[in-house]
């Protein structure tokens, strides 16, 4: 009896240990509003995604998952994603130089009816304008005819998030005379 004692209370000391640390790691866990948000931002490094304006698109191909690649030109790289039952789609636009100077994200939150989840695009809309919040600074939203946006403009780039009934889009746009 006392052997099982020990091994009991080895056990719930070991239970208590596991769970106390486990819980702060939850805790601590971003609380997204969209179920999609960190399938999307896979890390918050760079301007999007690791990429940076002016990256060349041999550093582009090498941060992005070589199975979402969709299609290539002279100027642009395509990416596609499905998320559930909507769609992702990157698009890369590259200058002269071959050097990235707009990203354009696009997520639809269509079923294959036409129908939107409008509560899953305002969730995945809050936390991508929250993120650019994060990276930007505070920015008034603009609603109006149906949909809303919140944008920044800086001396070399814009930068917009914007809802539209089930698409939620956003662009990070470099000038062409930013010295990069």
């Amino acid at each position: 009896m006392k052997k099982f004692l020990s091994i009991l209370s080895i056990v719930l000391v070991a239970s208590f240990t596991i769970t106390s640390c486990g819980g702060g790691a939850l805790e601590d866990a971003p609380a997204y509003n969209s179920s999609y948000f960190a399938d999307v931002m896979s890390t918050n490094d760079g301007e999007f995604v690791g990429l940076e304006l002016g990256d060349s698109r041999e550093i582009v191909k090498s941060k992005l998952p070589k199975d979402a690649f969709d299609d290539e030109t002279e100027s642009y790289l395509y990416y596609y994603w499905e998320l559930g039952e909507n769609l992702y789609y990157l698009d890369l636009y590259f200058d002269e130089n071959d050097k990235l100077n707009s990203v354009d994200g696009y997520v639809y939150f269509y079923d294959a009816e036409g129908n939107y989840d409008s509560a899953e695009a305002d969730a995945f809309y809050k936390d991508m304008q929250a993120n650019f919040i994060a990276k930007y600074g505070a920015a008034e939203e603009v609603a109006e005819d149906g949909y809303k946006y919140t944008s920044w403009g800086f001396d070399a780039k814009d930068v917009e998030v914007r809802l539209d009934n089930g698409e939620v889009y956003w662009y990070i746009y470099s000038y062409d005379d930013m010295d990069m």
